[in-house]
């Protein structure tokens, strides 16, 4: 090691001490560097004798040997603690998306919760045990509400892309949970259409007599109506059919003119007077 690095040291000193050429040769290089290797065998002789100089030149060679081992392994440390240090910057970088995405969600939660409770946690509203009663119901019902017209317009879909078994099994759950609200009422009526496009006209006409006793003035109420005249005369029951379609007039007088055009095409079919 001490002889590399004395030859190394002495190319350096060379190198320094004559001026630089492009043109000099590669055999003039060669012979340099042979008359260095035997100047360092002659410094080798010298420290083996105790020569002063050679034993000084040895302990800076010594010196200059510990320097880059220390040096070495700086460099190594250095650069362990360069890769530990992008690791923590990486995993911090995924913690502070977390933390951001996770308050992104606070703040949307936090900003329904306020327009729920009519503006409740600003302190807009009176702190009265009464009005935060009020609150917290209107947001529950405003999350019910929610999770109603989710399923119902899951339900809806399917029936739209003709998956019937589906859909009744979506307007059957909905009818369940949610008998009593509004759109029930539709929900009972799209049961009714399913059975009766699937033939089942006994089960169409029980789904649209549900309709018209729960909800005689839901939006579904004048065509279901009708729609059971026309169940009713596809299961052979004409007189039935048209003593429930001369009632349609009176019951819905304001019905859309569509579902009044269908209500006489019905009459005519089943030829009631």
């Amino acid at each position: 090691m001490r002889y590399a690095i004395a030859v190394a040291m002495l190319i350096v000193l060379a190198g320094a001490n004559a001026p630089a050429s492009a043109s000099e040769s590669r055999k003039q290089l060669g012979l340099r560097l042979d008359a260095l290797t035997a100047r360092v065998k002659v410094l080798e002789g010298r420290m083996l004798t105790g020569d002063p100089a050679a034993l000084r030149l040895q302990q800076r060679l010594d010196d200059l040997e510990a320097q880059l081992r220390t040096q070495t392994g700086a460099n190594e440390r250095i650069s362990f603690e360069n890769r530990k240090l992008q690791e923590s910057l990486k995993s911090l970088q995924s913690a502070v998306d977390l933390l951001s995405r996770e308050m992104q969600d606070v703040r949307a939660q936090a900003h329904n919760a306020n327009a729920a409770l009519g503006r409740f946690l600003t302190g807009d509203a009176p702190p009265a045990s009464e009005s935060g009663a009020k609150a917290m119901a209107a947001l529950k019902d405003e999350q019910m509400a929610a999770a109603m017209q989710k399923n119902y317009g899951e339900a809806k879909s399917s029936l739209a892309q003709g998956y019937f078994d589906q859909a009744k099994a979506g307007f059957s759950a909905f009818v369940e949970r949610y008998g009593d609200q509004p759109l029930a009422g539709p929900a009972l009526f799209w049961l009714g259409e399913i059975a009766a496009v699937q033939g089942d006209y006994r089960a169409a006409a029980k789904a649209y007599i549900e309709t018209l006793k729960r909800f005689p003035k839901g939006s579904k109420a004048p065509e279901a109506m009708v729609r059971l005249g026309a169940a009713l005369n596809a299961m052979g029951d004409k007189a039935e059919d048209c003593r429930t379609l001369k009632a349609f007039s009176g019951q819905y007088p304001k019905a859309s003119a569509a579902v009044r055009a269908r209500a006489k095409i019905e009459r005519q079919r089943a030829g009631c007077p």
